[in-house]
């Protein structure tokens, strides 16, 4: 993923109100600014992936302003009830997913080098988890008595808030719940707690996949911090729609809600950037690591940094995996249904584990480890090449950009250069050119697309080298026992781990040496490309790390009547 700093996202060309007269017409605006503020008045011109925008320059809107609106904007977010913040957002992202027409899937397609169809597969997979249900689950999940996000609640036994009724059964908990009278005897709370999140929060949202950006904002609001957005260059079209609902739902997040794209790295744009990592409270970026550790060196100590690296996603199947072959079945689809709807032959979940945002996202599957004899390892390579061969049809691959074409080339180039067995991913056999004598690594092969759409590679798994574009690599392990020295050299970037095919009885002893590891989302298989909501993001806990907590002491006579008994 690329995000801000030292991203590679080209400047364009500087401009009047006017739009450049090539592709006017369809040019998109990439910021949403806060009523109030000065109208920009001129703009830079470029193409975000083969989307044409245009986005104020530098001078154009006055940073210290736009931080001084967002700031202001805090009272009014604090003012909005938890249940009713929950409300809002979830009606809003239900809109943002509800009413894509075929224009806006075209964009934010064309914006994030996917095809339309895998941007409509991307964007239905992430839509439950943006519903007000799921935001409020979310809620509950980290924060058992939602209240303690709009005011000081009662700490008794080191346990916040009540188990009231409304917290129990999912009611929205509005106004004040009767609490459980106290014993005579009972010793009053020791303290009150709160938890906020700060005035503004600025986040770098990753570059590569559309919806990520969409998802920080929602938690930032949530804890009640105004968010100042720098969309990655891949996610501006669906950021941008989801700005502007927020500010049509509600005057008091239209204050504290703004998006600003600018190309990340570039030196005329330093100065700003620099401004607003000075300015605001909180930083949230995602991104590859030149782009964190840019920000890194820019912010000040101060300023709380939460970070979302590169991340690399790995598979492991075990013997138990059932035997088949996986064809062009519906499975091998994104369905309409959620992800786990129904089991799938590993090869398919495989295949869309790999395919799904085109291999760049922090949950994508790169490697597979079967557990098995090398012979096992090829059959699951043949029936994998079948499954990303079907679901090419159904979910096209955007075209490889000259930089991803030198590598697919420069990969096939080094797996000839170790005598590579050419394998056809139609029938399974040897492809024609496939070396007669037995190669000198007889454990790799090589089944590569016609199409140029995809490649399943198998190597020993020491050989293992991420290359995006579909490119999957299957390592065979003799034993449950070894894919933890197998994936050992992964440690700093591993995140999500698919399991399919291994006994209940291994799987937690499994789980606790991948964990030791650095994996921080272990799951089945089907589950990996869209994570639920209240997942432990990079091994924490995504509203959790957005808020700083306050606690109130004071003797019970002092304490005001309307808070004892809590």
């Amino acid at each position: 993923m690329t995000s801000s700093g030292a991203g590679s996202e080209a400047c364009g060309v500087r401009g009047t109100s006017g739009a450049r007269e090539t592709d006017a017409a369809r040019e998109s605006d990439a910021w949403v600014l806060p009523p109030g503020l000065p109208a920009p008045g001129t703009y830079e011109h470029l193409r975000a992936g083969d989307l044409p925008i245009r986005y104020p320059t530098r001078d154009a809107v006055d940073a210290a302003a736009l931080i001084a609106t967002l700031r202001a904007a805090r009272r009014g977010l604090a003012a909005i009830p938890t249940a009713e913040m929950v409300r809002i957002l979830g009606g809003a992202a239900e809109a943002l997913t509800r009413d894509l027409d075929r224009a806006d899937l075209v964009d934010i397609a064309a914006n994030g080098r996917l095809s339309p169809a895998m941007a409509r597969a991307v964007v239905a997979g992430m839509a439950p988890s943006w519903t007000t249900a799921a935001i409020d689950r979310l809620v509950r999940a980290e924060f058992p008595d939602p209240r303690v996000l709009d005011g000081f609640v009662a700490e008794v036994g080191g346990r916040y808030g009540a188990a009231d009724e409304a917290a129990q059964d999912g009611r929205d908990g509005a106004g004040e719940p009767e609490r459980p009278a106290r014993a005579a005897d009972e010793a009053p709370p020791r303290r009150y707690v709160r938890a906020a999140g700060p005035p503004v929060t600025l986040h770098f949202g990753a570059g590569s996949v559309p919806g990520v950006t969409v998802t920080s904002m929602i938690r930032a609001l949530l804890v009640r911090s105004a968010v100042l957005v720098k969309p990655g260059a891949g996610d501006i079209a669906l950021t941008v729609r989801f700005a502007r609902l927020l500010h049509r739902a509600d005057p008091r997040l239209a204050r504290a809600v703004a998006v600003q794209y600018w190309p990340g790295g570039a030196p005329a744009w330093d100065g700003w950037e620099r401004d607003l990592l000075r300015a605001a409270d909180q930083v949230v970026v995602y991104g590859g690591d030149a782009a964190i550790e840019a920000v890194r060196a820019r912010a000040p100590a101060t300023t709380r940094l939460i970070e979302h690296p590169h991340r690399i996603g790995v598979a492991i199947i075990g013997a138990g995996a059932a035997p088949g072959t996986a064809g062009a079945t519906e499975s091998a689809a994104v369905p309409s249904a959620p992800p786990d709807s129904g089991p799938t032959h590993p090869a398919e979940a495989t295949a869309r584990a790999a395919a799904l945002f085109e291999q760049r996202g922090c949950v994508s599957t790169h490697l597979v480890l079967i557990v098995g004899s090398e012979d096992a390892a090829r059959t699951f390579c043949t029936e994998l090449a079948a499954s990303l061969s079907a679901l090419e049809a159904r979910l096209p691959p955007a075209p490889l950009t000259p930089g991803e074409l030198s590598a697919r080339h420069q990969l096939r180039g080094h797996l000839a250069m170790k005598g590579a067995a050419l394998w056809s991913a139609a029938s399974g056999e040897p492809a024609l050119g496939s070396p007669r004598e037995p190669t000198r690594r007889p454990s790799v092969g090589h089944w590569p697309a016609a199409t140029g759409g995809w490649s399943v590679i198998l190597s020993p798994p020491g050989d293992f080298e991420p290359a995006g574009a579909r490119t999957v690599w299957v390592a065979p392990v003799s034993s449950l026992a070894e894919c933890p020295a197998a994936l050992d050299p992964l440690s700093p970037v591993l995140q999500t781990i698919g399991l399919a095919g291994i006994g209940h009885e291994h799987t937690t002893a499994l789980a606790e040496d991948l964990f030791a590891l650095g994996a921080t989302r272990i799951v089945p298989l089907d589950q990996v490309p869209f994570p639920d909501p209240d997942w432990l993001h990079d091994g924490a806990r995504p509203l959790r790390e957005l808020v700083r907590w306050g606690e109130l002491r004071s003797r019970p006579w002092i304490i005001p009547a309307s808070h004892r008994g809590r």
